[in-house]
């Protein structure tokens, strides 16, 4: 066992001491006896009631590290009320993200220089993952995270002068409803899920 399943076998212990029809009630989850369902990043899972454990529905799967992690924190993050703002960021223009620290102009750059080798792949695997085309950059695509929570990849093609580049755009609100490390579990994940997709289309 590494350090990954180790975090993700913690969070589901810590899973575990959360009132669970309280978070029924408040995203409307469907459930049983002994399973909670939601869907994330347009798939869907379901979550055993006594041990914690994430399981992706369509292959019966244990989720991994990155979204283990992520759902648990959309589901139990502190405070209530949590409402979108429909404006759309920067990780590191984020209302209440930190200071220090964040992403840089180029952390993306090896991932853009991926998906630029095969835009077309790269358009139909971000439509196959649920993403909806926007007006942003050269190839703009809009994905539902969970409920009402949305993020943005804007990308650029490489020119003679500048590198492939892809940004991730948030929601304002983002970090009200999960923590600001969460954000990068999620940007990780969605970003291998695309580069898995054109792997295999």
């Amino acid at each position: 066992m590494n350090n990954y399943e180790r975090s993700r076998d913690r969070a589901q212990n810590y899973f575990l001491t959360f009132d669970q029809q309280r978070i029924i009630d408040a995203w409307n989850l469907a459930s049983d006896e002994d399973w909670l369902y939601l869907d994330f990043m347009h798939l869907s899972y379901r979550i055993h009631r006594k041990t914690g454990s994430v399981i992706r529905c369509r292959d019966g799967s244990s989720a991994g590290f990155e979204e283990t992690l992520s759902i648990f924190d959309l589901l139990c993050h502190q405070g209530s009320g949590k409402t979108v703002s429909g404006n759309f960021a920067p990780v590191n223009s984020l209302k209440n993200a930190p200071r220090a620290g964040g992403v840089g102009t180029d952390f993306h750059t090896k991932t853009a220089a991926v998906f630029d080798r095969d835009p077309d792949a790269f358009a139909r695997a971000c439509r196959s993952l649920g993403g909806e085309p926007v007006s942003m950059g050269d190839l703009g695509f809009r994905f539902q995270i969970f409920g009402d929570l949305d993020v943005i990849l804007k990308f650029y093609h490489a020119d003679e002068d500048f590198p492939a580049s892809l940004t991730l755009l948030w929601d304002q609100e983002t970090l009200a409803f999960l923590y600001y490390e969460t954000v990068f579990y999620i940007a990780g994940f969605l970003l291998e899920s695309i580069r898995e997709e054109m792997k295999q289309h």
